[in-house]
């Protein structure tokens, strides 16, 4: 039978009618539920529960506000003897009028936080929801509580004395109600995560059995033998959480705190004591840590389900996806599931924003040392930008590098190396931002010093820049040095280098030394100049540590600081005694081959762009698209024979696109070489994988891409030699009055670039300057290229100070 078709109500339209009904039958349902918790109530009229309130909350969440008319109708009826109010119209208006505002305003309040995380299926599966509506079962009353308690102190019906006992009572047995009984009332919009329960039904019965059995048995040896066994059922508890459906933890929550309620209040049981509010307190504990607890757990079990069935569907996809790849695909899957994931995503991202600029500056950089009339001075500008690039993609390398330290993944990259070029580059980087701060830097060697070593030049450098220019931050008048020097010792394999690093400055206090070198620990000089985060020293520590050595400190506040470390080196090779090869400089395709079809697929117009002004002059045609979506159209219509593929697109990335290409018969016939900025070493074989001949990292060389075009396509070339870039060096320092010549706006716009660090904005500036003065063009480029930022600023600053 349909308990709200329009049969009673003719008249009235289905939703008006439904809602009368409604209201009825929970009217009714709020009378009955209040008669039972008055029937049960602990001596005094204490009722530990008050179940209508756990009816109202269920009623709200599911049919809103518009059960007003059963709250006041329930409590008219059902509370009526509980204040014994025989004439409560004449005399007691007031008490039954806070009676229904309190039964109102409790279930608004809790309803309205629950319902901000969405549905009620979506509440109790997720450890969020969960909490939310603990905690607003919980408090949710206080105000109903503070309603109630007040009107009867107001109306007599509670003394000054008990108005605090009442108001926690009432507190109390209204959120034990909501925690306990609401989600009972809700058992049919309640659900566990699907997949949750793979017990089989015969098993599932035993557990029942026994649960019931064991309860049962626990009940009666705590309420009938008195023994202190109650707490034991929170066992059965868990098991049932863990083995059952969710709804059966629901259950035996609301049945064990019935049948608890129901014992105490006939004296049975270990919460019936002397005193009433001493065995409320009892009661109302037990039971609410039994509903927490089966809510907290059954969350829990709920949100390690959704990462479970999440997992397994990952792992089905991935599984699909491998019986469809071949053997090389199989291996790159081992290797990206063995890597870190979230390590692998921040690299692949960084890789690609900072990689990606560089391909163009070192890509147009040889285009222009490729051009047959351009002036000498020029062609030097040109090799210093394609240096300056590539010495800021070595930078860029280091910093990817660094970010293995918190995986403990940093390993030591022995190269041979010129030593004394190092200690010499780090002496012209920091010489003028020791000389602008007032400050002498020396640096001294021994003469018996190896110049060629073989250990990991990146790890020294950072170290010895990390401790330099701490002493030139924190000293402010006399100096910083290094001396650097070899111990004799017997082996003829391995030597040990020392160095030591000097300053006059504040120093540090004796206290702080020995916690000097943990992570995110600064000494108070350090805090006091706002600067760094910590971290330098601790790096430098553990760079000097795998280099087969250790650093040490002496400080002295007020007379400043020295560090000394020492690293284990083996002696290396004379790499600068090698001449540098020459090149080959492509001059054009040789008589008689086809022309070839080149497309270039990349969302960056500028990186299409190097490609054709790299080819087209040499005779290739070429064409380009901005994403794989467009590139699969044009390889269809235009057929080319050769396509350089960047793999991270909008719309449609390079993998999709290979991968179409690649199932076709023709697109077989078409070579991809896939163009990315990645650094990571599983990514090739991915790309492999995916379909792509070949694979080539940004920023490239020009001598990479027709290597590929000529292995993949058999191009044949004419050259001329040309004799690579040569590194030049600066004789004289650059100071403030150098830049003189310029103009204030010029300076200016200058200053404003070289505080944002804006590469692109400084190299153009610098492009003004005339031809005729070299050493300021060379000058301000090697500051930019080795990113001296700060020293552009320290010199252009006295120039422009009257203009800011």
């Amino acid at each position: 039978m349909n308990l709200f078709n329009q049969r009673f109500f003719p008249h009235l339209s289905p939703e008006l009618s439904r809602l009368i009904i409604l209201n009825i039958y929970l009217g009714i349902a709020y009378a009955i539920a209040a008669r039972i918790s008055i029937s049960i109530s602990l001596p005094g009229e204490v009722s530990p529960v008050f179940l209508p309130s756990g009816i109202t909350l269920a009623a709200f969440l599911l049919f809103g506000s518009k059960i007003f008319p059963a709250i006041a109708f329930g409590s008219l009826i059902g509370l009526g003897n509980i204040f014994n109010l025989e004439k409560f119209f004449r005399d007691d208006l007031v008490l039954d009028i806070s009676c229904i505002l309190a039964g109102y305003l409790q279930p608004l309040i809790a309803t309205f936080f629950i319902r901000k995380q969405g549905d009620i299926e979506k509440v109790f599966v997720s450890l969020k929801g969960t909490m939310v509506f603990i905690i607003a079962g919980l408090f949710s009353p206080i105000i109903a509580a503070i309603i109630m308690a007040t009107t009867g102190l107001y109306v007599g019906f509670i003394t000054q004395e008990n108005y605090w006992i009442s108001f926690f009572i009432l507190w109390g047995a209204s959120a034990l109600a909501h925690l306990i009984f609401t989600p009972a009332f809700l058992m049919s919009k309640i659900h566990s995560i699907p997949g949750k329960n793979q017990i089989k039904p015969k098993n599932k019965l035993i557990i029942i059995v026994f649960i019931l059995i064991a309860t049962t048995l626990i009940f009666w040896l705590s309420f009938i033998k008195n023994k202190p066994i109650e707490y034991t059922l929170l066992l059965l508890l868990i098991l049932t959480v863990f083995t059952l459906d969710k709804k059966f933890s629901i259950a035996m929550v609301a049945i064990v705190s019935s049948l608890t309620i129901v014992a105490t209040t006939f004296g049975f049981g270990p919460f019936v004591k002397g005193l009433t509010n001493e065995s409320l307190l009892l009661l109302q504990s037990f039971i609410g840590v039994f509903s927490v607890t089966s809510l907290i757990l059954s969350a829990i079990i709920d949100e390690k389900q959704k990462a479970t069935n999440q997992l397994q569907l990952t792992l089905t996809n991935l599984e699909n996806t491998v019986k469809e790849r071949t053997f090389e695909l199989e291996k790159a899957k081992e290797k990206a599931e063995v890597a870190n994931q979230a390590k692998s995503t921040f690299i692949a991202n960084m890789s690609h924003e900072l990689r990606s600029p560089l391909n163009a500056i070192l890509g147009f950089s040889q285009l222009m040392v490729r051009s047959s009339n351009l002036p000498s001075d020029q062609y030097e500008n040109a090799g210093i930008i394609y240096r300056s690039g590539d010495y800021l993609l070595t930078l860029i390398n280091n910093i990817l590098d660094l970010s293995k330290i918190e995986a403990g993944k940093t390993t030591l990259n022995p190269t041979n190396f010129d030593l004394y070029q190092l200690l010499d580059d780090l002496e012209d980087m920091l010489d003028l931002r020791a000389s602008n701060a007032g400050l002498k830097l020396i640096f001294e060697r021994s003469e018996t010093l190896p110049r060629y070593i073989c250990t990991d030049a990146v790890k020294l450098r950072q170290v010895l820049i990390n401790l330099l220019s701490n002493g030139i931050k924190f000293t402010s008048q006399g100096g910083i040095s290094l001396t650097v020097f070899e111990d004799k010792e017997d082996s003829t394999d391995v030597i040990s280098l020392n160095f030591k690093i000097r300053d006059t400055g504040v120093g540090i206090s004796e206290a702080e030394l020995p916690k000097l070198f943990e992570a995110f620990t600064q000494a108070q000089a350090g805090k006091e100049a706002q600067e760094g985060t910590g971290l330098g020293l601790t790096i430098s520590r553990k760079f000097i540590q795998l280099m087969g050595g250790d650093i040490s400190v002496e400080s002295e506040l007020g007379k400043g600081t020295t560090f000394f470390f020492t690293i284990q080196v083996k002696l290396g090779q004379d790499i600068n005694s090698k001449l540098p090869e020459t090149r080959q400089k492509v001059l054009g395709l040789t008589p008689g081959q086809p022309t070839y079809k080149i497309l270039t697929v990349d969302d960056k117009e500028i990186n299409c762009k190097l490609l054709i002004k790299l080819l087209e002059p040499l005779g290739f045609e070429l064409k380009e698209a901005r994403n794989g979506l467009e590139s699969i159209t044009i390889w269809n219509e235009w057929e080319p024979h050769l396509i350089f593929m960047d793999m991270r697109m909008p719309v449609m990335d390079g993998y999709e696109a290979t991968k179409y290409i690649k199932s076709t018969t023709k697109g077989n016939a078409t070579a991809i070489i896939a163009l990315t900025a990645s650094v990571l070493e599983e990514e090739k074989a991915i790309v492999l994988s995916a379909g792509c001949d070949d694979f080539i990292r940004k920023p490239f060389t020009e001598q990479s891409i027709f290597e590929a075009l000529a292995q993949h396509l058999g191009v044949e070339y004419i050259y001329e030699e040309t004799q690579p870039l040569l590194n030049c060096e600066l004789k004289f320092k650059l100071t403030s009055d150098d830049l003189n010549i310029m103009s204030q706006d010029w300076m200016c716009q200058l200053y404003e670039a070289a505080l944002d660090a804006d590469v692109q904005v400084v190299m153009q500036l610098i492009t003004e300057i005339p031809n005729t003065q070299i050493f300021l063009i060379q000058s301000l480029t090697q500051l930019v290229r080795k990113f001296q930022f700060e020293q552009i600023v320290e010199l252009v600053e006295p120039l422009i100070s009257n203009e800011f």
